[in-house]
């Protein structure tokens, strides 16, 4: 995968707007855009290619774009884009439909049809708006086409239900994506993902959830069941059967879920309460906190359990790792290079 980031620091004040407007031309989905703040237009942006897809975040301040016939004609990818406000009002009509709707929402439109659109900001603070824009190929609709105008130009919640866990999984993308491996296969298991989740938020507006493939299915109920976990990982009552329960599963078919990945429902749940726990103890702040109530904090009810797990991990004693820190004037400790990173699977 590729990242780039781009700002308009170097450009005069007076000639960031037409720098913008340059490249916003220049692009596949090419439009024109038009502001009241011609005369400083500050832009920044932070884009991740995964190759069949991008996630781009924008921040700049109000504008309107549009896309007409005369652009489709001159060049069309053939795309969807899925865009969430982040901070600011927006507008945007497509299909016939006119939408006005604040941050926490996600507006689908296509590149193949004429669009109107608009962003502004919230207050008179000077904030910036900001955005997160998912776009990907229309024959990789994991939706049936047929449906994609029920969809377009309507405010669909990015705070609950899937819509929530789309805006989660986009945001920590791009925010970082190495996490997740710089590799075609990395990218490629990405792009999977963010299609699974589009599918599952039309799906979940179009209440047509079983006409998506069944491997869509699965991969976004595991997304579900890891998203459960990090928000129960303090409750030491935490394990399988009570996971498998507050999803209707059996602890039977979770447990396939992870094997499928390569990992059992026990050990993830061990890696992220170890990593909780690390940077906790590397934490110049919390160094009158014992390490007993740091490791129970994070569901370890046995300090010699806690201590070998951690051991194992990360090549260290907690009570080192914390020595360590504070040895380094409260600078963080890099612990066992060799030790695996904690990072979402499917």
């Amino acid at each position: 995968m590729i990242r780039a980031c781009l700002t308009s620091e170097a450009v005069p004040p007076e000639e960031r707007f037409d720098w913008w407007f340059g490249l916003k031309s220049a692009s596949p989905i090419a439009t024109t855009l038009h502001s009241d703040f011609t005369d400083d237009f500050p832009v920044a942006v932070d884009h991740v290619d995964l190759g069949a897809a991008t996630l781009t975040t924008m921040s700049y301040p109000s504008a309107e774009v549009r896309r007409t016939a005369r652009h489709i004609r001159r060049g069309d990818p053939g795309s969807l884009q899925v865009s969430l406000t982040l901070q600011g009002l927006s507008g945007f009509e497509q299909a016939g439909r006119n939408v006005q709707f604040g941050a926490g929402n996600f507006i689908l439109y296509e590149s193949s049809s004429p669009f109107e659109g608009w962003m502004r900001r919230g207050d008179e603070s000077g904030a910036p708006t900001r955005s997160i824009v998912a776009t990907l190929p229309m024959h990789l609709l994991p939706f049936p086409a047929d449906r994609l105008s029920d969809v377009v130009s309507r405010p669909l919640s990015g705070r609950e239900g899937f819509g929530s866990l789309l805006a989660h999984f986009m945001c920590q993308v791009v925010d970082d994506a190495g996490q997740f491996g710089d590799t075609t296969a990395a990218a490629d298991r990405l792009t999977h993902t963010l299609v699974d989740l589009v599918g599952h938020l039309a799906a979940q507006h179009l209440d047509n959830e079983r006409e998506l493939p069944p491997e869509s299915r699965t991969r976004t109920l595991l997304l579900q069941v890891q998203s459960h976990i990090r928000r129960h990982l303090r409750d030491p009552g935490l394990n399988p059967d009570s996971i498998a329960a507050a999803h209707h599963i059996s602890t039977r078919y979770l447990h396939r879920l992870f094997q499928d990945q390569g990992l059992t429902v026990s050990s993830w749940i061990r890696q992220l309460r170890l990593e909780r726990c690390r940077r906790a103890l590397a934490n110049p702040t919390l160094a009158a906190v014992p390490v007993g109530a740091i490791a129970a904090r994070w569901g370890f009810a046995q300090p010699a359990v806690f201590t070998r797990a951690f051991r194992a991990a990360y090549g260290l004693t907690p009570s080192e790792v914390r020595a360590r820190t504070l040895l380094s004037d409260g600078s963080a400790l890099a612990v066992n290079n060799s030790a695996p990173m904690v990072k979402d699977v499917g």
